[in-house]
């Protein structure tokens, strides 16, 4: 009796409490199962590049800023396909009084959040929060668009996708572990972190690569202060990507050098 009274009860439980379907599978790739998955992936090409020029967001608003920048420092950085412009804010002429003189400078050639910004459509204020025309409301961060534009004005190769409906969701996943594959060619996703279980709104942050045996993707969360990398099942993060922005739904975008080497 005892035995059948507690089958029932499990039972009943299944069926009321919802399926995994229903709650975002987020494995922190630190823990064992999350390594597990990197260790046995065979879609993480771009994973080493992006680890090794990763930069976590300056503030709460530069998600996308922060994903931009260390795409183009993995595309560009010791590849001389063009001049990195230096970013001279973090040491003042104050501070520089002993350090060697004439053409030396402390500065490495790389991308920085600051320096990204500096032919966008979207000025440094305005994603602060400056309101883009006037009588509008604050306009935060990056919408998919305004990310893509950011993007192109570095003068780099753009996809990007809408997820609009889910109808295809077979070709956009393919797109995305190819993306993945492809040498010198970077995924960032746009998507609710609400969808996926985690505190705050909307996100941007690349993506590391792809686990089959598990059907799930690392996201390397650029908001090291606040969550870790994580790998996520495929279907919810489509789920996560086909949420409302401000105007139209997210997505992603496949980046690639623009300039010719």
């Amino acid at each position: 009796m005892k035995t059948m009274l507690k089958t029932s009860l499990l039972s009943l439980a299944l069926a009321v409490v919802p399926t995994s379907a229903a709650f975002a599978d987020v494995i922190n790739w630190s823990s064992d199962e999350g390594i597990t998955r990197l260790e046995q992936s065979h879609f993480k090409k771009d994973f080493f590049k992006l680890a090794n020029f990763y930069d976590a967001q300056d503030n709460k608003v530069y998600c996308g800023v922060a994903s931009t920048s260390i795409i183009m420092n993995a595309l560009r950085v010791r590849q001389n396909v063009t001049e990195i412009p230096l970013d001279e804010s973090g040491i003042t002429p104050e501070d520089r009084a002993y350090f060697p003189q004439g053409n030396w400078s402390p500065f490495y050639d790389r991308y920085t959040q600051n320096t990204v910004l500096g032919h966008s459509a979207k000025t440094r204020l305005q994603i602060m929060g400056q309101p883009v025309t006037e009588g509008a409301g604050p306009d935060y961060g990056l919408q998919l668009d305004q990310m893509t534009d950011l993007v192109t004005s570095n003068q780099l190769k753009v996809k990007t996708v809408f997820v609009d409906n889910l109808d295809n969701k077979a070709a956009m996943k393919a797109e995305l572990v190819h993306a993945l594959e492809t040498k010198n060619q970077y995924v960032v996703v746009n998507y609710s972190r609400k969808t996926l279980n985690q505190p705050g709104s909307g996100h941007y942050s690349p993506v590391g690569a792809y686990d089959k045996a598990s059907d799930s993707f690392l996201i390397m969360d650029v908001s090291n202060a606040k969550a870790d990398w994580v790998w996520v099942d495929s279907a919810q993060l489509f789920d996560a990507m086909a949420t409302m922005d401000t105007k139209r739904n997210r997505g992603y975008l496949l980046i690639s050098e623009g300039l010719k080497g």
